[in-house]
């Protein structure tokens, strides 16, 4: 079983929740199996000796990638030429993109893996599984546990899916790879998402008074986006309810460190005030 495929954690009744992820859902079928986040890989579980991160045919994997980017899901080829092969004339994109789907199905092992029909491409996910896509099912469920009432919300429950989620984003999306302004909106999409549940899961731990679980849950923020400065607030503002002053004042002046190092400005005001309140 493949780490990214499934896992078990402890709900709040002390009982086990299996949470499996799409390349649970059809193991057997889903045989190739795409990484995208963090260190771009393939992954044949029919033929490893043909598993590769990339290989002298690079114009293959970048269809992939690019079809990924855009959805999976009835892309134009007309959109692929032009965003693969933008400077080409006359039927020059056309025919290399015909050249290189035939690479590509060799590459996945399979004619099947990219379905054409109507002038459109589809990434056949009945076999190929994505992490992305996995990835992005799981955050949903977990929108749609936050949303629940206070009184049905389990954060135990919350919690414990989205840590096994986050196991899944071994890094921004496609951060190995030059960058393509195709590929960069998904990544900030999955960026901001993560953040975004990192920030809600963390303020019900705080009102839970789960200072330090909170801690944790916006330092892991902080792997994904140093910048983060309303993670910084928060932490400072655990740090001193549980009067870990020192380690507060440390968390601000990393917090300047950052922000002037990576972005060339200084802690808004509102960070001022936590650090302040830190030395009472």
């Amino acid at each position: 079983m493949y780490e990214h495929e499934t896992g078990v954690v402890a709900a709040s009744n002390n009982q086990t929740l299996s949470i499996k992820f799409d390349a649970a859902d059809a193991t057997e079928l889903q045989t190739i199996r795409v990484f995208t986040l963090g260190r771009f890989s393939i992954q044949l579980l029919t033929d490893p000796e043909k598993n590769a991160a990339s290989g002298r045919q690079q114009k293959p994997q970048e269809l992939l990638q690019a079809l990924v980017s855009m959805g999976g899901r009835n892309i134009s080829t007309d959109s692929i030429c032009y965003t693969l092969w933008p400077d080409a004339e006359g039927d020059s994109a056309s025919n290399s993109l015909d050249v290189n789907l035939h690479r590509l199905r060799r590459k996945l092992g399979s004619s099947k893996t990219i379905l054409a029909s109507g002038g459109r491409l589809t990434i056949n996910n009945k076999i190929v599984w994505v992490d992305v896509w996995a990835y992005e099912k799981s955050l949903n469920r977990i929108d749609k546990l936050l949303t629940q009432p206070d009184s049905m919300r389990d954060i135990a429950l919350i919690t414990a899916l989205f840590n096994k989620t986050l196991e899944m984003y071994q890094g921004s999306y496609l951060s190995y790879e030059p960058p393509k302004s195709w590929s960069l909106s998904l990544r900030e999409r999955l960026r901001s998402k993560t953040l975004r549940h990192i920030s809600d899961i963390g303020l019900l731990l705080e009102n839970n008074q789960d200072w330090n679980d909170a801690i944790r849950f916006y330092q892991r923020g902080l792997e994904i986006d140093p910048f983060a400065e309303e993670l910084y607030q928060r932490i400072m503002t655990c740090l001193k309810e549980t009067d870990r002053f020192a380690e507060g004042i440390a968390m601000y002046q990393r917090c300047r460190t950052n922000l002037s190092t990576g972005l060339n400005i200084t802690p808004s005001s509102k960070t001022e005030g936590i650090r302040k309140t830190l030395y009472k």
